[in-house]
């Protein structure tokens, strides 16, 4: 099971399931998608349905002067495939760069990454990357620590946009968490044609979460304001047992629910099971996010799960080591930093192999475009 959220040590252990509750459409709110929303939202869909539209963040780096540093990078977990991905293009990049790269190995344990923090130190890294959901409030000692020894350290795909940092950090680049929650909300409009009646399954001890739910909030109320949505909470610890029987319970209790949006693909192979057993898998659709390969390839092959969007994942390397060294070389930082999404679909699902693949389908550009901004293509 994979899960990109940045998790509180506490609530992870707390396992805490949140209590449902629904938002309910005014009575005046008319049924139905108007013309102008349809296109509205088709514009946005389509913007994201092939490969990467990179666009330069910022003027071009010269990072010659930079030649041997080391990098050195603090995943929340070396063992989650995402993360795993995405650090090993990290290091490329690093790497023709002329930059040393060092990934500090862990299984998500809060004493491991406070190791991670003094053997940066001791290996005299020039910048440390707190990576891939591990928030830096978590170890803020050692993140202030570091700071201290005037070693600078970005946040990379730690938050998502709108979330308060934690205070003092050298640069941030978020994860697009908010991005992907509004194009899913887009998708089951659509699909739904302004009668959406949506089941979301939140992850509430997850620091994100709250900023997820407030862009499904944002874009139903423009786009939909007839449709339902019911948000139901289960941490990640309590997917496996908890997430199937609240899905059963609200199929069964609404026979009109047709979307349910797990915020995080991981929760998806609980969530079709539990669609399936109860009969409705010809009126109830999944959209999620992240893009992992055994979703994609339910959405290549099965009939329940329609959308899954997932960041570029060269493009989320390169936006952070791009950051990293507009912070080595005391250069302005890229504001609302993210990596570009592609939604998948059965229509392109393909592209992201067969079977799929992490970082598969996204297209060249970021790669491309990233070299060249930094004088090496």
């Amino acid at each position: 099971m994979r899960f990109r959220a940045t998790l509180r040590a506490g609530l992870v252990c707390a396992a805490a399931l949140a209590a449902a509750f629904v938002l309910r459409p005014p009575a005046a709110a008319a049924a139905g998608l108007t013309k102008a929303n349809a296109a509205a939202l088709d514009h946005e869909l389509d913007a994201v349905m092939g490969p990467s539209r990179f666009v330069p963040p910022g003027p071009p780096i010269d990072a010659a002067s930079l030649k041997g540093k080391l990098i050195f990078t603090i995943p929340v977990s070396t063992a989650i495939p995402f993360c795993s991905v995405v650090n090993r293009q990290m290091e490329d990049f690093a790497k023709r760069l002329g930059l040393r790269y060092e990934t500090w190995q862990n299984n998500a344990q809060l004493a491991q990454w406070a190791q991670g923090f003094t053997a940066a130190q001791e290996h005299k890294a020039a910048l440390v990357n707190v990576f891939c959901g591990l928030d830096p409030a978590t170890v803020s000692p050692q993140v202030h620590q570091t700071l201290a020894a005037h070693i600078p350290v970005v946040a990379g795909h730690s938050y998502a946009l709108g979330q308060k940092p934690l205070a003092g950090l050298s640069g941030i680049v978020y994860g697009a968490y908010v991005q992907a929650a509004e194009l899913e909300a887009d998708w089951v409009i659509r699909r739904t044609d302004g009668k959406a009646d949506v089941l979301v399954v939140n992850a509430p001890g997850t620091a994100n979460s709250p900023f997820i739910l407030k862009a499904f909030h944002r874009q139903f109320a423009k786009y939909c304001p007839g449709c339902k949505m019911r948000i139901v909470g289960v941490n990640p610890p309590d997917w496996p047992t908890k997430i199937g029987p609240q899905v059963q319970s609200a199929v069964l209790s609404d026979p009109k629910l047709n979307y349910i949006i797990p915020i995080y693909d991981g929760m998806v192979q609980f969530v079709v099971p539990a669609i399936v057993s109860t009969g409705a898998s010809a009126r109830v659709k999944v959209a999620s996010f992240n893009a992992t390969p055994a979703v994609l390839d339910m959405v290549r092959t099965g009939n329940v799960v329609t959308f899954d969007v997932g960041e570029d994942t060269t493009w989320l390397a390169g936006a952070i080591i791009d950051q990293d060294l507009r912070v080595l070389l005391h250069k302005p930082l890229i504001k609302d930093y993210s990596a570009g999404l592609r939604a998948f679909t059965k229509a392109n699902v393909a592209a992201a192999g067969v079977p799929a693949k992490f970082g598969q389908g996204y297209g060249a550009a970021a790669e491309n475009g990233y070299l060249k901004l930094w004088g090496l293509h």
